[in-house]
């Protein structure tokens, strides 16, 4: 017989009860936080006993917070519908912990609310998984509910749970001291080591203490100046007011108003405009301009599309959308009456790129039709040539601005007919992956769906060519980010995990009716694709571009000694030899490009500041 019934079931043993069963699940969560363990550095003794701490300190705060509604039941409940209570939110919250450890190992970003907007918001169109993937998952999830009712079961058998539950609570409280203090220290006196450890850890907001060390003398306040100015390089100024453009824009109308397509493929890198994958649109790069050294500023398509448009770091995405206030370039294109015709295969809610980019656009439709993305990709294509025919038919006269973005490469998909790149990886379960995996067979699969889309852009550019239409159309073919195959051999997969060329540099081919074919070997990047269209296409030539845009231009061939990159949480500031990678729980990393940490090495202050700047110049 249980305590609790001989106790007649007492709300204080009901609480203790309770209490019991957030402490073992605590130790459970620590077991599972040990899949964090590979990507912490811990280079010595040190570090590992911080890392301790920390993992005691998080785990249980995190079942202690989760298990809060369960404490406050277990005083209403009777005690026969108590325990199916706490099987449930166990299971849930562990369940929970358990998917942030399969994005973290894939994405290294943890689940958070943009992640779980992309979830319920974008479906299979963001995130899509393998039936493979979907059966782990799906039997991790009973193993986790069978595993907490046997918990449950245990404890409320045993009497001996009736007391003592102060131990945890102050071993909980000991580290939790211990452990932020800690972090304090370190970062007060600059140890990566200790402050590198809190990103790894889910919603672990580590403690900071410089103000206190700086009045006291006990660090050098220009080491703390600098550190702050780099570390507030991923943060958003106040999002109350908006400066943009600086300047009203000095355009005149073009002598000419050629048609604009623009073209992006998800997740293709710059290797695949190639005349094995791509053989159509690279038949066309030779008649156009190519940029071999082409770059996102972002390494997901929310950053990637945002600078492709804008010009501008995609730091202001939150108050761009707060304000739904659209790109200059688009804002022109509607001032001299351009026809829009916006087709995508992901959806375009989530990301909200309707509440930013697309903010302006009236007939903006916001999901294609279709199951599966080469379903979408096809029905875009559809589409396109329905819009060409019914301009034909009516003889438009207004030039068009088009966008079509493909999305197939994303999720690997292509019809169940379509001819495989040998060896094929089917069915894909990214819970394979791992640094020993071999990457043929999976960008293989990658491979067969840039293929297929080259197909689909074979479709739009043949029947511009038909209707004598790329005689008077600009067409821009690029991609929002790359996509890594674990190219640095440090186990990263697919993009949106770090800054490397392999989620960063992407192919950009424009044709431009007027200009001559060439190869252009210059560094550029997606924040100079605006300002070009701007001063070349619309008009806007005598506005200096950096009253609207960070980028200068495609044929202005800056010197560049920095720019700025961005993913879903973090972003990098990015030079010729080094990568900052700011976090938003305040941590750093300075990296080599290929990603080897850097020691004992300075801070790159100017260029912080320049960067600061940049990512506040239109605020007010």
């Amino acid at each position: 017989m249980s305590f609790l019934s001989k106790s007649q079931h007492s709300s204080k043993e009901r609480l203790r009860w309770s209490g019991w069963f957030i402490v073992v699940n605590s130790f459970i969560a620590a077991l599972m936080g040990v899949r964090y363990l590979p990507w912490i550095h811990i280079p010595d003794v040190g570090t590992g006993v911080y890392v301790t701490l920390a993992f005691i300190a998080q785990f249980s705060l995190l079942a202690w917070l989760f298990g809060l509604p369960l404490l406050l039941i277990s005083w209403l409940l009777p005690a026969r519908f108590l325990r199916p209570v706490a099987v449930m939110l166990g299971t849930l919250g562990l369940s929970l912990l358990l998917l942030d450890t399969v994005v973290y190992h894939q994405f290294r970003f943890h689940v958070s609310s943009f992640v779980i907007e992309l979830v319920m918001g974008g479906g299979t169109e963001i995130f899509s998984f393998s039936w493979l993937t979907w059966v782990v998952g799906i039997t991790a999830i009973v193993a986790i509910a069978l595993l907490q009712w046997q918990v449950a079961r245990q404890l409320w058998r045993h009497s001996r749970f009736r007391t003592g539950l102060w131990v945890p609570l102050l071993l909980l409280g000991t580290s939790q001291l211990a452990a932020h203090g800690w972090n304090a220290w370190a970062d007060a006196h600059y140890n990566s080591r200790i402050t590198g450890v809190a990103r790894h850890l889910p919603l672990y907001h580590a403690a900071t203490a410089k103000r206190f060390f700086n009045e006291y003398g006990l660090v050098d306040p220009q080491q703390v100046r600098d550190s702050r100015m780099a570390e507030s390089l991923n943060q958003s100024a106040a999002t109350s007011d908006l400066d943009y453009p600086k300047a009203a824009l000095h355009c005149e109308p073009p002598k000419a108003t050629p048609n604009l397509l623009v073209v992006v493929v998800d997740s293709l890198r710059w290797d695949m405009l190639d005349p094995r994958w791509m053989p159509s649109t690279y038949q066309f790069s030779r008649q156009a301009m190519t940029f071999d050294r082409h770059y996102s500023n972002g390494n997901a398509t929310k950053p990637g599309l945002f600078t492709l448009f804008y010009g501008l770091p995609a730091n202001y995405w939150d108050a761009f959308s707060a304000h739904q206030q659209p790109p200059v370039l688009i804002q022109r294109l509607q001032a001299l009456q351009y026809q829009t015709k916006v087709l995508a295969s992901a959806t375009l809610v989530s990301p909200a790129f309707d509440r930013n980019v697309f903010a302006s656009i009236s007939d903006l439709r916001l999901k294609t039709p279709g199951d599966t993305s080469w379903q979408r990709d096809i029905q875009i294509t559809d589409d396109w040539l329905a819009f060409t025919q019914a301009r034909s038919d009516q003889h438009a006269k207004a030039p068009f601005f088009g966008f079509l973005f493909y999305d197939a490469p994303h999720n690997y998909e292509v019809p169940p007919d379509y001819p495989r790149i040998q060896p094929y990886w089917d069915p894909v379960n990214q819970l394979a992956l791992d640094n020993e995996f071999d990457p043929e067979p999976f960008k293989n699969v990658y491979k067969t769906t840039v293929r297929f889309v080259d197909e689909q852009i074979q479709r739009v550019l043949s029947d511009l060519e038909k209707r004598q239409l790329l005689e008077n159309t600009v067409v821009v073919i690029t991609s929002d980010h790359g996509q890594e195959f674990n190219d640095n051999g440090k186990n990263y997969w697919g993009h949106g995990s770090n800054f490397t060329r392999y989620q960063l540099q992407v192919p950009l081919v424009v044709h431009w009716p007027g200009k001559a074919p060439r190869q252009i070997s210059e560094p550029t990047e997606h924040f100079d694709v605006a300002p070009t269209l701007m001063s070349g296409l619309l008009g806007c030539g005598d506005t200096p571009t950096e009253q609207y845009a960070t980028g200068e231009g495609l044929f202005a061939s800056p010197e560049r000694d920095w720019t700025i990159a961005h993913s879903y949480m973090n972003s990098a500031l990015l030079t010729e030899t080094l990568q900052l990678v700011t976090y938003p729980t305040g941590g750093i990393d300075l990296l080599s490009q290929e990603l080897a940490p850097l020691e004992n090495t300075p801070l790159p202050t100017k260029i912080i500041r320049q960067a600061l700047e940049e990512q506040s110049r239109f605020y007010p």
